[in-house]
């Protein structure tokens, strides 16, 4: 019960600050609400709500950053930084390819034997940013499975709101 009153009121947030966004379009500076995991494989052990919050800066053509925090899948409160490259916009201005690398501390597997399963790693991170409005947008990105020695990542797709910042 308390998650779904967490979900509806962050989901009431999101679309408030979505509907009192302004007429002119957003620079290159957003705040980030994480809001939703979805997992391709064990997906019925983890929590698809992952809310968080961070900010991006991803100017049009250049190299640029992003940082956060979030409740990772396992409810452990993940924390992010990384780089990006994000291409220019296309298709009427309203899609983005954003290419980056993101180190990660997050509980990667359920907690077996006294480990919690607590890692920082670096990992590949693409994404498609959609423009909902001129200054949100909709970011879906992801994780590929990683998979080689004693490092295995589940595939994973997640979704990200994003408020300009002017």
């Amino acid at each position: 019960m308390n998650k779904r009153i967490a979900m509806i009121r962050t989901l009431c947030l999101g679309a408030a600050l979505l509907f009192s966004a302004g007429n002119s379009h957003a620079d290159d500076s957003y705040l980030v609400f994480n809001t939703f995991a979805w997992h391709f494989d064990n997906s019925d052990e983890r929590n698809d709500f992952t809310p968080g919050v961070g900010w991006e800066y991803s100017p049009s053509k250049a190299v640029g950053f992003h940082i956060g925090t979030l409740s990772d899948s396992f409810g452990y409160q993940a924390k992010y930084l990384g780089v990006n490259y994000a291409t220019r916009r296309v298709f009427n201005n309203r899609v983005r390819l954003i290419l980056g690398a993101t180190i990660i501390q997050k509980q990667f597997k359920l907690a077996r034997d006294g480990d919690d399963g607590v890692d920082t790693r670096v990992l590949p991170l693409p994404a498609v940013e959609l423009t909902i409005s001129p200054r949100a947008v909709l970011n879906i990105s992801g994780s590929p499975a990683v998979d080689f020695g004693d490092q295995k990542n589940n595939p994973v797709v997640w979704f990200q709101l994003k408020i300009g910042l002017k």
